[in-house]
Formats: C-alpha cells, structure tokens, sequence
C-alpha cells in the first residue's frame, strides 16, 4: 500500500470535521493560535505528530498560521485541557474523552475492550466516527469545540511492581492505575481493583507502592519512565484503547479563513498516518526492549486472550445500555465504528 493510499483513508473522516465554515470569510489573515497539552517531553505523539502538524500548517499557510505550544502540562493539568478549550484559555487543547465521560459519552465507544489491535486501523476507523453525528454534534459541537485530528495508541496492557504475575488470573486483587469507564470496568471484570489516576501521576503511584501497577500503553511506557519502576509485562491483555486528540474551539474555527482551514485539514491527515505508523512500529519493538532492559515479558497464549475476551464481553452490553438509558444513541454508535473498523482493516 503506497503512502498516498494510507494519506486517503483519513481524508473522507477529515473531511467531515473540518469542513469549511459556513461564515464568510473576506481574505486570509495571519494568526497565531495558542497549542496545549500535558505529554512529557520526548513523547512519540509529540515528536512524531504535533510538532509536525504544526510546522506543516504554517508551512502550507506561507508562514500565515503559527501557534504557541505549551506542553507537558504548562498551562494546566490533563483534567483542565477541556475547559482550558471551552473557556478561550487555549485555543486548541488536548482534550482525550476517556478524561471527560461526563461531557463527551459516546466518543467512549474507542475505550471498549478489543476492538481492534492497530493504531492504523483504529485511527482512520475512529476519526470518520467522532466526526460523523451523532458524536460531532453531542460530544464535541455541543460543547463549543471540533476535534482537528487525532491518533489511537498501541493498545494498553498489564505492567507491575514486586507482584507475582504470570497470567490473567493473577490480577485478581491487584490495585492497578486505570482510567475511569470502561478500562476500570474490564479491569473489575478481571477481578483487579482499579484506581484512577491521571497518566503523568503513574511514575510515582508506583514507585511509592499506591498502586501494584497499571494498564497502560505499551509505546509510553518509556516516554513515562515506567521501566524505571515497573519489573514485569504481561502483553496481549489489550483491554482498552486510547484516543489521543487535540480540538479547537469553534468560535476560533469558524473566524479562520477557508485556505487556512483547508490548510490545517490536509495537516492532520498527514499526522495521523504518521503517528499511526509510528504507533504499530514502536510496539512491534518493544517488546525486546523490555526484556533487554530487565523487564519480565510475559506473552499471553490464544487461551488466556480468550478468557480475557470472555471476561470483559458484559463491558459492552453495561456500555450500550447505561448511555441509553440517558436517551444516547450508543447502539448506533457501537455499530457504527465496527463497520468503519471493518472497512479499514480491508483496506
């Protein structure tokens, strides 16, 4: 599959969220825009994605759009980025919906256990949902803010400290580092305690003995120093995936021009296939890496992969029914992201 055929599976899902305002625009004008978010630095979503997206738009605006990045959570934590958004404080933030259930429910579908293995499938397949109502208007637009591009990370695995781990069953009583919804769900399906802590507080909630360990990306373990304080590695849980994604305000949006709009679409589509790429690279790599700096890799067989899959099925069913108990369409949702999954695993 040539490049220019991977740019193209994120161009019809770009296409939907960054459409050209339906305000006039006169001429284009140049405008700094102010970028947030809490990644540590060095961080492969960084490296690979943001910085690029940003030179690349001012590059394809000759120098009209520039921004002011603030990361590693300068401005605020990961819990403030949502209304840092909201309120004008930044005018496009990192704002993940696994950290705001409350407010953006049904973009939670990508936190559903297994639901696909590869950031370039899950990326594209989830960008064409989140952009497409009902998600768009009840999540986000409702909410003053469009999401600008996106990427799904490696999916997250089980990582702990002095504990006697060798399979699924030896989560049972654990006290691991979660995100609130459906991860804590599918880790209390597996009989461990889940404790939901912001990713940047993981380091020292392991290293002071707050939690036995965590589920967690494998590509960011590095980037989080988790090597540092973790000793043994069980892959192939893949109970949740996460969605890393930077949004704009709409009123900020909507007073841009349509070229530098046009600019900023053709920039996300390129950074999300760069990330995604990078994401399924590193982690095809990592697990060497692992063993090679001391850690335990345990790799579970296609038995303890079912049982996790049997496990976390009522995940889905609780999902479906507690959001539209509240009168949310996520059946619809649901299905709607399997059949894009399916479309770009063909693809």
């Amino acid at each position: 599959m040539t490049r220019n055929t991977k740019l193209d599976r994120f161009a019809a899902g770009a296409a939907l969220v960054i459409a050209v305002g339906t305000m006039p625009q006169i001429a284009a004008a140049e405008v700094t825009l102010k970028v947030a978010d809490t990644f540590p630095p060095g961080h492969y979503i960084v490296e690979t994605g943001t910085t690029y997206w940003m030179d690349r738009v001012t590059e394809l605006t000759d120098g009209e759009v520039k921004f002011q990045y603030f990361g590693a959570g300068q401005l605020g934590s990961l819990r403030d980025m949502f209304s840092m958004v909201q309120t004008g404080v930044v005018d496009i933030g990192y704002v993940p919906p696994a950290y705001n259930g409350g407010t953006m429910p049904l973009a939670g579908v990508h936190t559903l256990p297994g639901l696909f293995s590869q950031s370039v499938v899950g990326t594209p397949a989830f960008f064409e949902t989140v952009t497409s109502d009902p998600i768009l208007q009840n999540d986000f637009l409702a909410n003053g803010m469009r999401p600008v591009w996106g990427v799904m990370t490696s999916t997250y695995n089980l990582f702990t400290r002095d504990q006697d781990v060798s399979g699924i069953d030896d989560i049972k009583g654990l006290k691991l580092k979660t995100i609130a919804g459906n991860m804590a769900e599918s880790v209390k399906a597996l009989g461990g305690a889940p404790v939901d802590i912001p990713s940047p507080e993981t380091y020292q909630a392991i290293r002071t003995g707050t939690v036995d360990g965590t589920i967690f990306p494998t590509t960011s373990i590095y980037s989080y120093k988790l090597d540092e304080v973790i000793d043994t590695a069980v892959l192939g849980l893949d109970v949740f995936v996460y969605w890393a994604p930077y949004a704009i305000r709409e009123e900020v949006w909507q007073d841009l021009s349509p070229e530098h709009q046009q600019a900023i679409q053709q920039a996300s589509q390129e950074a999300m296939q760069r990330v995604a790429e990078e994401t399924d690279r590193s982690a095809a790599e990592l697990e060497d890496k692992m063993r090679d700096s001391g850690i335990e890799v345990i790799v579970l067989d296609e038995a303890q992969r079912e049982k996790v899959k049997s496990a976390t099925a009522p995940v889905f069913d609780a999902w479906v029914s507690g959001l539209q108990e509240r009168g949310l369409p996520a059946g619809e949702v649901l299905e709607m992201f399997r059949a894009n999954i399916e479309k770009h695993q063909t693809q």
